[in-house]
């Protein structure tokens, strides 16, 4: 091994939910409060999944998973690794119930890669494809994924019409 090979200059400086914490902030303040974007711990399924049902269906749907075959690879590799999930999603002034899910972020022990998960219409003004799940390698790839989606047409369009509502709902209390 050749100590030439590493570098210990830490490019990658910050953890992807705080990249995306950061970038958010400016949600909130070039729409003057009106929307806010957030990004929370998530501990639900992030792809598709599959909704167990109750009754007979269950019951031989265990029966069946009574004997399996097991890849001895998935016992090689990283153990015990950490995991954390986020959810990223936008909130609205004067609609308390009101949330517009962005994306999810997952990543592991180490930071980077980190896996998004994007709504499909973010994915569309994103990379033009309806492909949603996005492996991104670095800190700089990832803030320039979310400018990406944050200065898009489509987002740009759908957070004036948050600030819309939010407006309507101001002229409400008034009245």
């Amino acid at each position: 091994m050749n100590k030439e090979k590493f570098t210990f200059e830490l490019i990658d400086k910050y953890t992807p939910d705080i990249v995306i914490k950061n970038l958010l902030k400016e949600i909130e303040r070039d729409t003057k409060g009106y929307v806010i974007g957030n990004i929370d711990r998530y501990d639900g399924p992030i792809d598709f999944y599959t909704k167990r049902g109750g009754g007979l269906a269950a019951v031989l749907g265990t029966m069946q998973q009574m004997s399996e075959m097991v890849d001895i690879q998935q016992d090689l590799g990283e153990q015990d690794p950490e995991q954390h999930k986020f959810e990223v999603f936008l909130t609205v002034k004067g609609l308390e119930h009101y949330k517009y899910r962005m994306m999810f972020v997952d990543y592991g022990t180490i930071s980077y890669p980190v896996t998004i998960i994007l709504n499909e219409d973010l994915a569309v003004a994103y990379s033009g494809r309806r492909k949603d799940v996005f492996t991104i390698e670095s800190m700089k790839q990832l803030e320039e994924m979310m400018d990406t989606i944050l200065n898009s047409d489509m987002m740009l369009s759908f957070i004036q019409s948050l600030i819309n509502e939010s407006l309507r709902q101001e002229m409400k209390e008034i009245s």
